[in-house]
């Protein structure tokens, strides 16, 4: 299991970032990069810094929390190095590395509910890249 997570949200999942911080610190090394309140703000700031701590702390992956994911997923997979994926269960959570080696996810805080986030992050945080040829030439196609 992956021990480093890169976490961040807007306002909107800024509740929900709390709780999973609060649920997994004595398992995991959680870096947090706010926001650090319910205020209003821009989600593709938090996503910035998240995503270039990631990709520069390969050990780490990365949650991204806002109200959709959408927002957060479109903002993540603009820099270099990052493939995100925006989930609502653990299945997709698990493939989405399985296949796709995705070291961010996504999370919807109005989709996703306390019962089943902590679930999703954990079994995304166990999964690992199948080394299959068919998964790794799609991911070399995604490099650009």
């Amino acid at each position: 299991m992956i021990k480093n997570l890169a976490i961040a949200s807007d306002h909107v999942g800024y509740r929900l970032k709390n709780y999973i911080v609060n649920n997994l610190k004595s398992e995991i090394n959680i870096n947090d990069f706010g926001t650090n309140s319910d205020e209003s703000c821009d989600f593709p700031d938090f996503a910035k810094e998240a995503c270039n701590f990631v990709v520069n702390n390969e050990s780490f992956r990365g949650l991204l929390i806002c109200g959709s994911g959408v927002g957060m997923s479109i903002a993540a997979n603009k820099i270099l190095g990052i493939r995100a994926s925006n989930v609502v269960d653990k299945e997709t959570a698990i493939q989405s590395v399985e296949h796709n080696d995705v070291n961010v996810l996504c999370l919807g805080a109005n989709i996703i509910n306390e019962e089943n986030v902590i679930d999703i992050v954990r079994s995304f945080l166990e999964a690992k890249l199948i080394n299959e040829e068919r998964y790794l030439r799609r991911i070399s196609k995604l490099e650009g």
